[in-house]
């Protein structure tokens, strides 16, 4: 009792639910390949929301999933602001079931996956087809025998059999057309897919191609750039030789002439200068040939980059060879494809005519209860259309199987054209990467000759400063060299007059005064020396008259004096002269 209670208790809410929405004006049937406009109407009871949705069931449906399309509920809002009661969805055509013979109805499903209401049973036919089997025949009065209603019996058994067997076979010839025109439609995916890989194959020769300019362009530069270093190298070592000959003869000058000991301290700072020049010439020369044969391994590196590079080229035009088949491939599948798009257009119109053969089937399927008749004559044209129709289904057999072969060859051709699309596509990936990493070395190689021109251009601006720093320092001899010269010319000359004076005979008749030792001393001291009466600081050149060697030397001292190009910079800061002599050292 009480389950009988709860199953009345689970019918009452199910019609509850089921009566909240009520599908209004909808026929017997509609028209196929149509959209179609489903109205209904909310109770009050339902709150509409945004997830609700409208679905087309096949009648028999057991769960909500079971549905064939469905369109979202959106609610509408009328003129006065508050949400309507009827309202109304549309199914597009594309989406709508196929099926002529099968009845659905439509459901309305809250966002819950509840149904609140359904519709009558509808089915998708022409209005032809309704209309005549909505038309009723006129009714005849047929007088027969026992023998000729059993005789038409027989006859409408087989031909109802036969009947059943065309509706087979064209169910098999309905479902072969749609596998060949699915089969069509990823053909014709295929070839689209296949012009776009040759596009984007042909764009990327065209940037290969624009790569390859580049990277002969920088060939070129790097040639230059190799020549330029040779010529810079070879007018370093020329002007390196000319300085060491300079360096070797002021050297035999310096040691040719005697010096006193100022002299003798200015050629000792001046040897000093020359050995450091020689050692920064003699680094320089060691970075040369550094540099020497960092351009020789730079040299044999642009030659493997040009022999990669032609090898590049060479796959390059191999790539362009199989693009050319590839594209032929492409034209021939591109004519196979509109002989397929007849063949399908021819399939269609088949299809066309087993939907007209359909059509008879089922008049014939609605007259033959009817026609009881002892007339042989409607059997004879039954049969005579039953010939016709199984002549046509046989024919329609054939073409499909000449179809099939097609497809299949059609079917290999694509799959040997997708390989060899597939191999230029590897192809390509490998030119690519190699091109890659061949930028990526000539990358790194124009770095290391940027690098090696910078070094060059530092090291020119080195020999320009030793350059300027022996001319100094050969100015300097060459001046020392001329005080030497003037200083032993005074000295003979004061020999020569002191020679004169001691042979000349006395002047008058009184006895000279015979000299003192002392005196005689002083005179040799004065004649032998004369630098001590007015020494000259070596910095400056000023002359300080009767002032000692120490004096000199605090005088000395106090210049600040560059060690490398001995220039006074007692007017500089300190900052600023330490900035001058690390110059020097860079």
């Amino acid at each position: 009792m009480e389950s009988f209670t709860e199953a009345a208790a689970a019918t009452d809410s199910s019609a509850r639910t089921f009566s909240q929405v009520v599908f209004t004006d909808i026929p017997h049937s509609y028209p196929p390949a149509t959209p179609i406009t489903c109205g209904y109407t909310l109770s009050t009871s339902l709150q509409p929301n945004p997830r609700d949705w409208v679905g087309i069931f096949k009648v028999g449906w057991s769960t909500t999933k079971d549905y064939h399309t469905f369109v979202w509920a959106e609610p509408c809002v009328d003129v006065e602001g508050q949400q309507s009661l009827t309202r109304q969805v549309v199914f597009k055509e594309y989406y709508l079931p196929k099926d002529e013979i099968e009845f659905y109805q439509f459901c309305y499903v809250d966002s819950t996956c509840q149904v609140r209401g359904a519709s009558t049973p509808f089915c998708f036919r022409n209005p032809a087809e309704q209309s005549m089997e909505s038309s009723a025949d006129d009714d005849l009065l047929v007088i027969t025998t026992q023998e000729q209603l059993e005789q038409s019996g027989r006859e409408k058994a087989e031909l109802q059999r036969e009947l059943k067997k065309i509706m087979e076979e064209k169910e098999t010839l309905k479902r072969d057309l749609q596998k060949e025109q699915q089969e069509a439609a990823s053909l014709k995916g295929q070839n689209e897919q296949k012009e776009k890989e040759k596009s984007e194959l042909v764009d990327e020769l065209e940037q290969i191609k624009a790569q390859n300019e580049s990277l002969k362009s920088t060939l070129e530069q790097l040639k230059e750039m190799d020549h330029l270093k040779e010529e810079m190298l070879t007018q370093m070592t020329k002007q390196m030789e000319i300085q060491e000959r300079n360096a070797a003869e002021q050297l035999k000058i310096s040691q040719s002439v005697s010096l006193d000991g100022a002299s003798r301290q200015n050629e000792t700072q001046a040897k000093d200068k020359y050995d450091r020049a020689v050692m920064k010439i003699n680094q320089l020369k060691e970075e040369r040939e550094e540099l020497r044969g960092r351009v020789d391994a730079q040299c044999e590196e642009i030659a493997t980059l040009n022999a990669k590079i032609r090898e590049q080229e060479r796959e390059l035009f191999k790539v362009k060879d199989s693009i050319q088949l590839v594209q032929v491939d492409l034209q021939s599948s591109e004519k196979e494809k509109e002989r397929l798009s007849a063949e399908v257009k021819s399939l269609q119109s088949l299809a066309h005519n087993i939907d007209d053969l359909k059509r008879e089937n089922q008049e014939l399927r609605r007259r033959l209860p009817e026609q009881e008749t002892p007339q042989n004559g409607p059997d004879d044209s039954l049969r005579v259309q039953c010939e016709t129709l199984i002549g046509q289904l046989q024919d329609a057999q054939a073409k499909l199987a000449a179809e099939r072969e097609e497809t299949k060859n059609s079917k290999s051709r694509m799959e040997y054209l997708d390989r060899e699309l597939h191999a230029v596509r590897q192809q390509l990936e490998s030119v690519i990467r190699s091109f890659e990493q061949e930028q990526r070395k000539s990358s790194k190689q124009e770095l290391q000759l940027r690098e090696a021109n910078e070094m060059i251009a530092d090291k020119a601006s080195i020999v320009e400063e030793n350059e300027n720093t022996i001319s100094l320092l050969s100015h300097e001899k060459d001046e020392l060299a001329r005080y030497n010269q003037t200083l032993v010319s005074d000295l003979e000359g004061l020999r020569r007059a002191y020679a004169d004076l001691q042979a000349a005979p006395p002047a008058d008749s009184q006895q000279p005064q015979p000299e003192t030792p002392e005196q005689e001393e002083n005179l040799y001291e004065n004649i032998g020396d004369p630098e001590e009466e007015a020494l000259e600081c070596r910095h400056c050149q000023e002359r300080f008259p009767f002032i000692t060697r120490e004096e000199l030397e605090q005088h000395e001292q106090s210049h600040r004096v560059c060690p490398f190009c001995t220039m006074i910079c007692d007017n500089m800061e300190q900052a600023v002269f330490e900035d001058h002599v690390y110059g020097h050292e860079l």
